[in-house]
């Protein structure tokens, strides 16, 4: 995948004291956040938009996967609030997927 966006972490001199950047997905998308440590990357969360200034990347209406378990249903399952991430995340572009807008059984 090809990053959408990258924020280096609390503090990241590559953005301005007075930036502020709202990102919007193109419709029919939304946002993983993906965090690496090592050599591999995990997902965070997903997120229908977010906002990245100096100090951290905040995710707007963030949910996560999950499935029954025989894994042969998936539905979004809302985070009780938004994220305020503080440590260096990639955000990717990703086609919304069914199982993202799937009520849960």
């Amino acid at each position: 995948m090809k990053p959408f966006f990258e924020f280096n972490g609390r503090g990241t001199d590559r953005i301005g004291h007075d930036k502020i950047f709202r990102l919007d997905p193109d419709p029919g998308a939304v946002f993983l956040i993906a965090t690496k440590i090592g050599n591999v990357e995990f997902v965070i969360a997903w997120c229908r938009a977010a906002i990245v200034e100096r100090w951290g990347c905040y995710s707007i209406d963030p949910f996560r996967r999950v499935s029954s378990s025989d894994l042969r249903r998936s539905w979004a399952e809302p985070l009780e609030s938004e994220l305020m991430i503080y440590r260096a995340v990639t955000v990717y572009l990703v086609p919304e997927e069914p199982w993202m807008s799937a009520p849960p059984a």
